[in-house]
């Protein structure tokens, strides 16, 4: 009898537990460049919408901290790359569970089996660390052994100081200790994060000691000043480079000034466009633009390279990548078909 009683006892409590928690529905996610900015949607959905679409579920304790994020169609996990691009899911996967404790935050990851696997950047654990007020400070991240790891980018630890209410300068580790860049081809070292009081990015600027702007490679070349712009429903639309003086100039590990996105209605990024310093399409890597077009339950179904002339162009073997999925189950993936100049 005492069991039955410990039982009931427990499975009431899960349930008030749940019952406390609540969801939102997002067809996207806000793109985030570092794993200090919040997870926060896009393109807001019911959930009787989210039911027939591809669909990001957050879900929110009673504290209202995010516990849950997951990539869904019809209740089942999903790939996220489905999403296309421009999405903040590199520290994610089709489920990221969230949990709390004292000063700490925890995430690990599922795929689409439901299986505990590594994110997008090759962890299989992140462990952020809070202060005293509830501002996040540093982040490390594990194998599946719990050994420390560092990440597709060498990095093992972020560090993260603030400078205002908003923003934050952030540096980082390798596991042997050894302060890194942001990524192994975008040369920012220690890097002021500047957020709008919605904790949306709006620059990152390469900075030294006493937080004066520097060019990443050199006092004469390079960026010092990465600037982001966004529509009313938060898609990020563009980007464009700045030097230490703030003038405008061409990037360093992307051979162009800036950038321009559009989107569809559903927050899909149907074209990622590199420009000049004209506000003109400009090869960047060989290609000028990228082009997307996804189905109705937002899958992204074709990938297109093109040139100035919007001709085809050959970048990573192909010109042309589609994507079939099940006709009777949406959720599966039957074939990718790549095209190229040889086919």
């Amino acid at each position: 009898m005492k069991r039955i009683i410990t039982l009931m006892l427990f499975c009431i409590s899960i349930q008030l537990i749940a019952q406390k928690q609540n969801s939102k529905y997002y067809k996207h996610l806000v793109f985030r460049e570092s794993p200090y900015a919040e997870i926060k949607g896009r393109i807001p959905i019911t959930q009787e919408r989210a039911v027939k679409e591809n669909h990001y579920k957050l879900t929110y304790n009673q504290d209202n901290r995010l516990v849950m994020v997951a990539y869904l169609y019809g209740g089942k996990q999903i790939s996220r790359r489905r999403a296309g691009m421009m999405d903040g899911f590199r520290n994610i996967h089709s489920k990221t569970v969230i949990s709390y404790e004292k000063n700490t935050e925890t995430r690990v990851f599922y795929d689409k089996k439901g299986n505990r696997c590594t994110n997008m950047m090759n962890v299989y654990k992140e462990v952020y660390t809070y202060d005293v007020n509830g501002r996040k400070i540093g982040a490390k991240f594990y194998d599946e052994n719990n050994d420390p790891i560092d990440n597709t980018w060498n990095i093992h630890e972020y560090i993260w100081q603030a400078v205002n209410q908003t923003d934050v300068i952030e540096k980082r580790k390798d596991t042997r200790g050894n302060y890194v860049p942001m990524r192994p081809y975008y040369h920012f070292m220690t890097t002021l994060y500047k957020y709008s009081d919605k904790g949306i990015l709006q620059s990152m600027n390469h900075i030294d000691k006493d937080g004066t702007l520097i060019n990443d490679f050199n006092d004469k070349n390079g960026i010092a000043i990465d600037k982001a712009t966004y529509d009313k429903d938060l898609n990020l639309t563009g980007f464009q480079f700045y030097n230490a003086k703030k003038e405008a100039t061409v990037g360093s590990f992307l051979a162009c000034a800036g950038g321009s996105i559009s989107y569809d209605e559903n927050g899909n990024c149907i074209r990622y466009t590199t420009v000049g310093l004209d506000k003109k399409p400009m090869l960047s890597r060989g290609k000028a633009y990228d082009k997307y077009t996804f189905d109705t339950y937002g899958n992204v179904i074709e990938i297109g390279h093109y040139g100035i002339e919007d001709e085809p162009v050959e970048f990573r073997g192909y010109t042309k990548m589609k994507f079939i999925y099940d006709a009777q189950d949406p959720t599966k993936s039957s074939k990718i078909k790549r095209f190229s100049f040889k086919q």
